[in-house]
């Protein structure tokens, strides 16, 4: 094997682990419209209420999956703008991404607890 050779097979070259901005940008794209498009359609499976207790198991395990998926694709989005804000804006456009970011994460992370004091809400006020 040759040096030339070698090299173009070597993965440690920049072709290989350097992204392409516009392709990033259309393949993210691309994921967000599919997972949305899953989402939808596990719910509206759920939603049905057809069918056997490991059916309804297995459908809220995929829910869940697609919104880990959903929440780490969203995660990265924002890092991203956070980096290009540090990169080419001002403190401001930094400031502006990390507040961003960090709202995100915080509701995120709150809404299963918000979810569960409004079911505790509504059952005080309107009962069973």
């Amino acid at each position: 094997m040759t040096y030339s050779n070698f090299y173009k097979k070597d993965i440690r070259t920049p072709s290989t682990y350097f992204e392409n901005k516009e392709a990033s940008g259309e393949a993210m794209e691309k994921l967000k419209s599919k997972l949305d498009d899953l989402l939808s359609t596990l719910y509206a499976l759920k939603e049905k209420g057809r069918g056997t207790p490991a059916a309804k198991k297995i459908v809220d395990d995929e829910i869940d999956k697609a919104e880990i998926q959903r929440y780490k694709k969203v995660s990265k989005e924002n890092a991203l703008k956070v980096v290009e804000a540090f990169i080419n804006g001002t403190p401001v456009d930094a400031a502006d991404a990390i507040c961003e970011a960090l709202d995100y994460k915080a509701f995120c992370r709150a809404e299963p607890y918000m979810v569960c004091a409004g079911e505790e809400i509504e059952e005080q006020v309107f009962g069973n």
